[in-house]
């Protein structure tokens, strides 16, 4: 549309250089030459066109420049609203991450949605969800999803410890295939945190061996406390949040984890970046007070729904005719099981992975492919810098990028930055080219497939958050080295 107005405009304009020069001439009873209509109907106009595209150029670079120096105070304003998340000092922190589980369209385990984010298969036409012209969207359904259990299950939730609630109020097709994508992920984690709390204490009083079958950071403490996160969409009511917390406990309980060993909290979030500052918020925590206790994150979401379609549609973001940059929506779940690091004199268990101190930042709205380029492999390369890895080791990018052109080309352009020797299509996996607009769940998704990538090829693997509008994160995910290597060691061993 831009491009047709602009045509338009130079079309005129040049009629009505025309249009003057031809009344000038007929006024003083001029005859032309040929050369004359060279210059005055094709040079001059030529000329004109050329100083209207310089000053249209001029002007827009100086409104980039503008938004880039108020983006710096307006950072800043968003720190003060968010305590902790720009203005807060750096603190090196380094996290331990133990498990992931994932439910997607691309597949129910990290290591299964890795492999087929190799070659994505792209979103197609829902069969039933139409837009308000009645014409068919794209979106990105996981097949196969059964909610009757759940509805059965947080229905007699609602008629034993809620009475008076609409459970169908609460709880429509999305929210329930939501819970539905949560559940296989809740019970992979939850069974394995209470296979550590049920070894606590073996027979003989000694303490019990960690997963990987020795004394490690995943043996849980005695007085050791599970606090779980469970992100969802901001448009989930009150009520709906308390009773699907209530149905995680009652989860935690029928796989014989006690109730004193857990403490629930639902959160609702507005977009992915609040999930990312979550890992932050954690970390600093973990730095600035030794506890035993873990952390399992979870995060579980739907739009395949009129509902969500319709706030979609109606705040012009979703994908449609003549809108490129809209959403598809997406649906799906994922988990994280993490810890702080070992206590001093304690090895880490093998099987864990390190996630470094998150790097987080902001685009201008606005502003070119060029500087959100630059902006995210800034971002990268500190979150390298952070686990004192370089460029060169890293196995792979994950990102949550989608069909988006402007996404496709800033994560593409910022690997080539940061990583020129990796492969951009086989070790670039962006998660929403499959999967669509995940909202809450994309951060721990990113970070699941990330850490099944570095698992696999045994090195650092950057995961990258871009969908969710002018935010952006990045974390260095990386296998923990050997009990005698220091970040210290890894840096020599690298200028070596």
């Amino acid at each position: 549309m831009k491009a047709f107005k602009m045509i338009l405009l130079l079309a005129l304009l040049t009629g009505a250089i025309w249009f003057a020069i031809v009344v000038a001439w007929q006024v003083n009873d001029v005859q032309p030459s040929g050369s004359d209509l060279a210059l005055y109907l094709g040079g001059l106009p030529l000329l004109a066109i050329g100083a209207v595209l310089l000053v249209r150029y001029g002007l827009r670079q100086r409104r980039e420049r503008a938004a880039e120096r108020a983006a710096a105070p307006a950072s800043a304003a968003r720190g003060t609203a968010e305590p902790g998340e720009h203005d807060a000092p750096a603190v090196a922190y380094v996290l331990h991450l133990h498990a992931a589980a994932v439910h997607l369209a691309v597949g129910t385990s990290p290591e299964e949605a890795a492999a087929n984010l190799l070659e994505p298969k792209r979103p197609g036409l829902h069969p039933s969800l139409k837009n308000a012209q009645g014409m068919p969207v794209m979106a990105a359904p996981v097949d196969d999803v059964d909610t009757d259990a759940v509805a059965e299950a947080l229905r007699a939730i609602v008629q034993e410890q809620h009475q008076g609630q609409d459970f169908d109020r609460l709880f429509g097709e999305e929210q329930l295939r939501a819970v539905a994508l949560l559940e296989p992920v809740v019970e992979q984690l939850l069974m394995l945190e209470s296979e550590v709390v049920a070894g606590l204490t073996p027979p003989g009083g000694e303490p019990a061996p960690s997963l990987s079958g020795r004394r490690s950071d995943a043996v849980a403490p005695a007085k050791s406390r599970l606090r779980t996160l469970l992100l969802v969409a901001e448009s989930w009511p009150q009520p709906a949040r308390q009773i699907l917390g209530d149905w995680l406990l009652g989860k935690a309980e029928s796989l014989g984890l006690p109730a004193d060993r857990i403490a629930v909290e639902v959160v609702p979030i507005d977009g992915a970046s609040q999930g990312w500052s979550l890992i932050d918020q954690i970390g600093r925590r973990y730095h600035g007070e030794v506890t035993p206790d873990r952390y399992l994150l979870l995060a579980c979401a739907s739009q395949l729904g009129e509902t969500s379609i319709e706030t979609l549609e109606a705040s012009q973001r979703l994908l449609g005719s003549g809108r490129p940059e809209g959403l598809v929506p997406g649906e799906g779940a994922a988990g994280l099981w993490l810890s702080g690091p070992p206590e001093p004199g304690r090895d880490a268990s093998p099987e864990a992975l390190e996630l470094h101190v998150l790097q987080r930042g902001h685009v201008a709205a606005g502003t070119s492919s060029r500087n959100a380029t630059r902006q995210s492999s800034e971002l990268m390369s500190k979150a390298l810098a952070c686990a004192a890895r370089s460029p060169d080791t890293v196995a792979a990018v994950v990102s949550d990028a989608d069909h988006r052109p402007s996404r496709a080309i800033e994560i593409a352009s910022a690997i080539a930055v940061v990583c020129p020797e990796l492969d951009p299509i086989a070790q670039s996996l962006n998660l929403g080219v499959a999967c669509g607009h995940l909202g809450a769940v994309a951060p721990w998704a990113v970070l699941a497939v990330a850490a099944a990538q570095a698992r696999s090829a045994d090195a650092p693997v950057l995961a990258v958050g871009l969908s969710d509008g002018e935010a952006r994160a990045a974390i260095a995910v990386t296998p923990i080295p050997p009990p005698s290597t220091t970040p210290a060691d890894r840096s020599d061993d690298q200028a070596a």
